[in-house]
């Protein structure tokens, strides 16, 4: 594949294809339905991942870990009396036990029980996910620059899929820590593997849409933990309450990952075998060459990769990223527990379900579309630029979120997706453009295991500090404040990229000075 030397004014040095490049050797349709593939991989990944959020209270109960509070006694029927309101207001097991009325006969409307939320929770939903993923996003970043990425995306899926399922047969907590590790290892490839993918699959002018739509699973998956976590437990298939939602979770897997490995070929080997039909002669010297020149640059890859990543401008783009991810998972990680707190016996399942999928899928759908609009028209910076607006207008909605009671708040939560959610798909555009081909998974999985070890740990710090200015105010901060921080630090890097002149336009009449 031929290669295009550019330098722009800040220093970045950007390695692009020419006419020659990979996604020429791809049909377009297929190059779409690898990309519907890679969506439906992420979506599993993240039904598994958000799912322990959506279970945690039936969890807790079954295998008895975290905090306990006065819950509602679910053995007596709801038109009995009492409620979780009521139950919530003891603090104490003496007293939370002792709630009577004339028709329950001497039974208490209250019980004291696990009730899903603490520090062990926060662990397990966080810290232990987020630490496998940060390290398997390096590793596989790394592998994936070197070797067959569908390959790679598809022992991936068959990972997670496979912890999932046996997460359902977990009987300590520890062992749910250590298979979220699994799941969290085998998930890490999805960004990277797919990003890189689509560099390949996709000219620039496609980058946000493609991405987008990859990075709908998010949301499709994200959106199925509510409904999977809600709806399956109660139907105790089997006897066994809340592990049959982690079996049906993780078999689908196994079929998208088949399907990647049996339908759908690396472009990168498509286009290394079409380089391979030239003269016996002429492909002998020129693996020679090759050889000669990966031994010399093996020791220097991993600085030189890394240091597109300290170039400010990520950097900059990092550090907004952080905040903002932050926001996400602070919500993520407490909304089901924030309604059975706030809002008990709310059936906010399907409530939770619908607005995720339709404003987050629509928001990162969108958000794609408009940032390659208008980056035909005013340069790079104007994806950034996309950014800052969209987290701005979403900051009072999710505030709302918070301040309004059901079903109003769904209807505040669902404007805050559609705008917040555009954020995730033009954000990995910025990356791709900024860093070369050749290192492109190597600086993504180096960007994600930044924002995922400060976005995934960052929100364990909720409970201690709830205990102190109360859950919502606490959750007010976290979400909707850290979206404006997000909004200002975006917005800065518009400005900066703008002032640097990187666009399209500029880096053709700096090519033609490296060309003469």
């Amino acid at each position: 594949m031929e290669e295009e030397c550019m330098v722009d004014e800040s220093g970045i040095k950007t390695i692009v294809p020419t006419a020659a490049s990979d996604f020429s050797i791809v049909k377009r349709s297929k190059a779409w339905y690898m990309v519907a593939l890679m969506s439906l991989c992420y979506g599993i990944g993240e039904l598994s991942h958000f799912l322990v959020g959506t279970t945690s209270r039936v969890m807790s109960q079954d295998l008895e870990y975290g905090d306990q509070s006065c819950l509602r006694n679910s053995s007596i029927p709801e038109q009995l009396g009492g409620g979780n309101t009521t139950c919530s207001e003891y603090l104490q097991q003496e007293t939370c036990d002792s709630v009577l009325t004339n028709l329950t006969n001497g039974s208490s409307i209250c019980q004291w029980d696990y009730n899903g939320m603490g520090i062990e929770y926060q662990i397990l939903a966080g810290p232990s996910f987020i630490l496998a993923f940060s390290i398997g996003g390096l590793l596989i970043g790394a592998l994936a620059d070197r070797y067959n990425r569908v390959v790679i995306l598809a022992t991936s899926t068959i990972v997670f899929s496979a912890c999932t399922v046996v997460m359902g047969t977990a009987q300590e907590v520890w062992q749910l820590i250590f298979l979220r590790f699994g799941v969290a290892f085998g998930e890490s490839a999805c960004q990277p593997v797919s990003a890189s993918l689509v560099m390949s699959l996709f000219p620039q002018s496609l980058h946000g849409a493609a991405l987008g739509l990859v990075n709908w699973g998010i949301y499709f998956g994200y959106g199925l933990s509510y409904v999977v976590g809600n709806y399956i437990p109660p139907l105790d298939i089997l006897g066994q309450g809340w592990r049959w939602a982690y079996y049906l979770s993780g078999i689908p897997g196994f079929l998208f990952a088949a399907l990647l490995l049996l339908t759908t070929s690396d472009p990168r080997s498509l286009a290394a075998s079409k380089k391979d039909d030239i003269l016996p002669l002429e492909a002998e010297r020129s693996s020679k060459k090759d050889k000669e020149i990966e031994s010399k640059s093996i020791c220097n890859t991993a600085w030189i990769n890394l240091s597109f990543f300290l170039h400010p401008f990520v950097i900059l783009l990092c550090l907004g990223a952080c905040f903002r991810h932050t926001a996400g998972f602070s919500w993520a990680y407490n909304s089901q527990l924030y309604f059975d707190y706030y809002y008990p016996g709310t059936d906010v399942g399907m409530w939770l379900f619908s607005v995720s999928i339709v404003g987050g899928s629509s928001g990162i759908l969108i958000g794609g579309a408009v940032s390659d609009r208008i980056v035909k028209r005013t340069g790079l910076h104007a994806r950034a630029w996309v950014l800052a607006a969209s987290q701005t207008i979403a900051s009072p909605f999710a505030a709302g979120v918070l301040l309004l009671p059901p079903p109003y708040c769904f209807a505040s939560l669902l404007i805050a997706y559609l705008f917040a959610e555009m954020w995730f798909g033009v954000l990995f555009a910025i990356l791709i453009e900024l860093v070369p081909a050749s290192a492109c998974s190597f600086v993504i999985a180096v960007f994600l295991f930044v924002m995922n070890n400060v976005g995934g740990n960052v929100p364990v710090i909720i409970t201690p500090i709830s205990k102190t200015m109360g859950y919502r105010e606490t959750l007010l901060l976290f979400y909707p404040g850290f979206f404006l921080i997000s909004a200002a630090l975006f917005g800065i890097m518009g400005i900066a990229l703008r002032k640097s002149n990187i666009d399209r336009k500029n880096s053709q009449s700096v090519v033609q000075k490296c060309e003469s």
